[in-house]
């Protein structure tokens, strides 16, 4: 039926809002295991797969099983021979917020080692371990004096070469060394020591790369890592880090209860809950008061066993905070640009302070308060200001983060 009258008086124009941003990626996680045979020239990629039937197409690693047992529908798999994985966790990812380490790799794979490079007598090695200390090469050229040689440093950041202009067959290792350790822009990028003969001549060659600086290294990548270690000092090392989840494990359970525990905190879909003392499915023999305190101390994820009550999940931590710390953060970071977009390309607001409040109002109620509400938040304000014709937010988001780390110290005093 015609309704050209009510269109002819009345003309409607829709505006179609932003949808809402999905969170559905704090949900999801990446394993990262060493390709199957056959798999090599896939290194790098990544696969979605959503049974254990898909993984084993990829690896014959097997901690997958512990996500899809604890709930999880589907995992994301990372193919990889090491973990300098700069290169392959690329800013534009979207797909996952959590990273979890294999048992694929071992505890040299995980701690940070600085490259180096042996030449003749000498032993260059990177003063940073890391990507920085991985793009540095150095190369001898024939175009100097020996006692005299000169050293220049050249590139970008990610990139540095350090060339000694030197007297081929002439120039000792001492003379080298002496110049590199009196260059100040090389001496923040090596540190060289003599590891042959100090008085021996050194032969030009080309510009060669340092190298094997090991290590566990993730770019860009902002999200939760998570590895499995045996070694308490390790584990201590790499809990501090931010956003890091660190677990204390035996030889023999690899990885399981670091997949069981990131596979239940992830499979709830609805909320975050710290999966304190839930029951795990391997026993990693931490049943002394003592080892338990002193892993607890230095933030070391756990598992607890106890002859009545099995083994439980005793510690989830990440960066030294409860493990859904940084999953709420990001929940709210994205939800309150997600709202802040979906309010102004539906509105078509003009900046002004009316404008402004209503803004405000709507973040504060849609989102902060609704985050209070779920007790995922104790506290938070957001402030939405004018400042030359824009939107600024400038007040902060006051954030309390969670701290349930629950034990729950007491003291009983007997009175007379």
């Amino acid at each position: 039926m015609s309704k050209i009258l009510l269109d002819y008086v009345f003309p409607i124009s829709v505006i179609e809002p932003t949808p809402a941003a999905s969170t559905a990626f704090l949900k999801q996680a990446c394993i990262v295991v060493n390709p199957k045979a056959g798999q090599e020239a896939n290194v790098g990629n990544i696969y979605e797969c959503a049974s254990m039937t898909a993984v084993a197409v990829r690896t014959d690693n097997t901690n997958a099983q512990q996500l899809f047992n604890a709930g999880m529908s589907k995992v994301y798999v990372l193919l990889a021979t090491h973990l300098g994985l700069d290169e392959y966790l690329t800013p534009e990812l979207g797909e996952f917020f959590t990273l979890l380490i294999s048992d694929d790799f071992e505890d040299a794979d995980i701690t940070r080692v600085a490259a180096s490079l042996v030449k003749e007598d000498l032993t260059f090695t990177a003063v940073e371990t890391g990507p920085l200390g991985n793009n540095i090469s150095i190369e001898y050229l024939d175009t100097g004096t020996a006692g005299a040689e000169v050293v220049t440093v050249t590139g970008t950041l990610s990139d540095k070469k350090i060339s000694v202009s030197m007297e081929s067959t002439v120039s000792t290792a001492t003379q080298i060394k002496a110049a590199l350790d009196a260059s100040t822009a090389a001496a923040a990028l090596i540190a060289t020591t003599i590891s042959g003969t100090a008085g021996d001549a050194q032969t030009a060659f080309a510009e060669d790369q340092l190298e094997n600086g090991a290590g566990l290294t993730v770019g860009e990548f902002d999200g939760v890592v998570g590895l499995s270690t045996q070694d308490t000092a390790i584990a201590a090392t790499e809990a501090a880090r931010s956003n890091r989840c660190a677990f204390f494990t035996l030889a023999g359970n690899g990885a399981k209860s670091l997949f069981y525990a990131f596979g239940s905190l992830l499979a709830n879909r609805t909320n975050w809950r710290n999966q304190q003392y839930i029951e795990m499915p391997v026993d990693d023999e931490i049943d002394e008061l003592g080892d338990a305190e002193s892993l607890f101390d230095d933030k070391v994820s756990f598992v607890l066993t106890d002859d009545e009550f099995g083994s439980r999940l005793a510690l989830f931590a990440a960066g030294g905070k409860a493990i859904v710390a940084p999953y709420i953060l990001k929940n709210l970071r994205v939800n309150l640009q997600s709202e802040a977009l979906t309010w102004i390309s539906g509105n078509q607001p003009q900046y002004n302070l009316k404008e402004a409040a209503l803004l405000e109002t709507r973040l504060q109620e849609d989102v902060i308060n609704e985050f209070i509400e779920l007790d995922w938040i104790t506290e938070g304000t957001v402030e939405i200001s004018l400042v030359e014709d824009n939107f600024v937010a400038n007040g902060e988001i006051n954030v309390a983060e969670p701290k349930a780390l629950w034990r729950v110290f007491s003291e009983m005093q007997q009175t007379l």
